[in-house]
């Protein structure tokens, strides 16, 4: 549409020219989080599975609501465009500027607050996620492998969408427009103005939540600012001299040392209880595997735990698990990484009691895309490993697969369970977190009978993902993945079911794309033995002995409070005083309030 056509078309129909654009300014602040997350939600506000009574319809249409639609009104345009239409004074100003201004710091800042729920399931804190986009957003992209037309597409997208707003917004704010609105208009936005703000005086900082139908930019960002501070404050404050007495497990000995095997799985989330579709087929998948296990003598148990983190930051799940304590942020993790690379004595983690016990601590990482050698040393340092096997250690010159790219985690568990007990002379604790279930779950190598031929595959071209699949097959790609890993840990177990072994299988947190805010923190915990007596003393602390699966969908763990499960099961199963283990955590050490807050919703 060009200059004149758009000059025309407002001097002849003013008020619907100003309104759509009214209207369409205020719903792109709400459209990004309804198209991230357009596959788990509804377009109407009112979905039939939420509404019961009256009560619920006025409360879904006027004041809350879970779905994630665009249908919801910004507090501060409003109030900001009905001054400009009926006071004149205002019009001689910079008012229009400041209007043009404050939205797309609007639209800036709903944009990041999308991002950060869909993705992350966190609440927008500035001081988190300036650590976490600093450190992480390189890493995320170097490591998706999406192609440059990808990046085109998307960028055109991006400048097509902002030259939209822009036409909106000069339309919304231009000079003659206040003049060619009708009455009616006038006092219809005049009214809408003064309604939200006496919905602002009732609700106040409540409208910073995004599930609210007024929604105020200046209370998220009141509340961002606030939550930024407050974290700073607690990390700078942070005394660990408790949780070193508490974690002082020096007088709990071990007599009988297995073999441990701490395997976090990536992205393994109880959303898979929660989809019919996915229940029927993972229950199989378990059953499947219990019947494996059962017929080679090994004895498990299992339940859900508590994540502190959701669709990613996996750092954060299995350091909480290592060191006892809930971490549910970047900025809180980056503050022990930096204080455990000098300070002796080192902190009191899960490798550090097991070391103390003769163990060797043993670390993979299979990612083809390498960390500086410089930087593999303070991760050394933080975590307290023997050694730590890179993927340039792994001999590895066979296929790789989707994130990272990535060999298959089948010969990375083997290859390293094999190089670690040649070696040395001593019961192991291996750490790996799996990188074959790490979205986008596309492509998955097979299991293999000899997992040393996966090495030897150098005919074939890596297996990067597919683009542009619909969003059915990724969640049939998910399912595959997590089947993929429930086969592959059952083959390795029994590959060395003649170890005396302890494997413990830990989701880290639920997947990105295809669960939903409502899906919960929780994630799967499995721990299998061929000693019965070991499995069975687990009952206590809420696993459900002889299952893979678990009972109903409440959390009977938290991964913070796995150290103490572990440290008294093995205590009470072969230490030296049985009768007097350390004791059982469920939430983990004492800690300050930045470590043990509840989980977001």
């Amino acid at each position: 549409m060009n200059r004149a056509k758009s000059i025309l078309l407002r001097r002849r129909y003013p008020d619907l020219v100003f309104w759509v654009s009214f209207l369409v300014l205020n719903a792109f602040l709400f459209l990004p989080l309804y198209l991230l997350n357009v596959h788990e939600s509804s377009l109407f506000p009112l979905e039939p599975a939420m509404v019961h009574t009256p009560g619920d319809v006025l409360i879904s249409l006027l004041i809350w609501r879970e779905n994630p639609d665009p249908f919801r009104v910004n507090l501060e345009l409003p109030i900001l465009i009905a001054p400009w239409v009926n006071v004149g004074w205002i019009r001689r100003g910079l008012f229009r500027w400041l209007v043009m201004i404050l939205y797309f710091i609007a639209l800036c800042y709903y944009l990041y607050e999308s991002v950060m729920i869909s993705l992350y399931r966190f609440d927008p804190v500035f001081y988190n996620h300036y650590f976490l986009i600093k450190d992480g957003l390189g890493f995320l992209l170097d490591n998706l492998n999406l192609s440059v037309g990808l990046y085109l597409a998307a960028g055109a997208s991006a400048v097509a969408l902002l030259l939209l707003v822009i036409w909106a917004v000069r339309v919304l704010v231009d000079w003659q427009i206040p003049n060619d609105l009708s009455r009616v208009s006038r006092m219809a936005l005049a009214a809408l103005a003064i309604s939200l703000t006496l919905s602002a005086l009732a609700y106040n900082s409540v409208l910073a939540d995004p599930r609210m139908v007024v929604s105020s930019l200046a209370f998220k960002i009141e509340q961002n600012i606030s939550a930024s501070l407050a974290m700073y404050q607690d990390i700078a404050n942070f005394d660990d001299r408790e949780i070193r007495e508490t974690y002082d497990y020096s007088a709990h000995k071990l007599i009988r040392k297995p073999n441990i095997y701490l395997l976090f799985i990536e992205s393994y989330g109880s959303v898979l209880y929660k989809r019919p579709d996915w229940r029927e087929a993972y229950l199989k998948i378990l059953d499947r595997a219990e019947k494996t296990l059962t017929k080679h003598n090994f004895h498990f148990a299992s339940a859900l735990s508590e994540s502190p983190t959701w669709g990613g930051g996996s750092w954060l799940a299995y350091t909480s698990a290592l060191f006892g304590i809930r971490i549910d942020n970047h900025p809180q993790y980056l503050s022990l990484f930096d204080r455990y690379q000098l300070e002796t004595p080192r902190y009191p983690d899960l490798g550090a009691y097991l070391r103390s016990q003769g163990y060797y601590y043993l670390w993979v990482t299979s990612l083809s895309v390498e960390l500086k050698d410089s930087m593999w040393e303070k991760y050394i340092r933080f975590y307290g490993v023997d050694r730590w096997l890179r993927y340039r250690d792994l001999n590895y010159q066979g296929q790789h697969y989707g994130w990272g790219p990535a060999p298959a985690d089948q010969y990375v568990l083997s290859y390293a369970r094999d190089e670690a007990l040649k070696e040395v002379d001593q019961p192991i604790l291996l750490f790996y977190i799996t990188q074959n279930s790490h979205y986008p779950w596309d492509p998955l190598p097979e299991v293999v009978d000899d997992w040393r031929t996966l090495a030897t595959d150098t005919g074939a071209e890596d297996m990067l993902p597919r683009e542009g699949l619909d969003h059915q097959e990724v969640r049939q790609n998910y399912l595959h993945s997590i089947e993929y890993e429930i086969d592959m840990l059952v083959r390795f177990m029994l590959d060395h079911a003649d170890e005396d072994a302890i494997f413990v299988l830990v989701g880290d947190h639920q997947p990105p794309r295809v669960s939903r805010r409502a899906d919960s923190y929780d994630t799967p915990v499995h721990i299998v033995s061929r000693d019965p007596a070991f499995i069975a003393g687990l009952e206590q602390y809420g696993l459900r002995r002889g299952h893979l699966d678990v009972p109903d969908e409440k959390p009977q763990l938290r991964h913070e409070g796995l150290y103490s499960l572990l440290a008294r099961a093995l205590v009470e199963r072969y230490g030296t005083a049985p009768h007097t283990p350390p004791e059982y955590l469920p939430a983990g050490a004492a800690l300050p309030d930045w470590a043990k807050g509840e989980t977001a919703e």
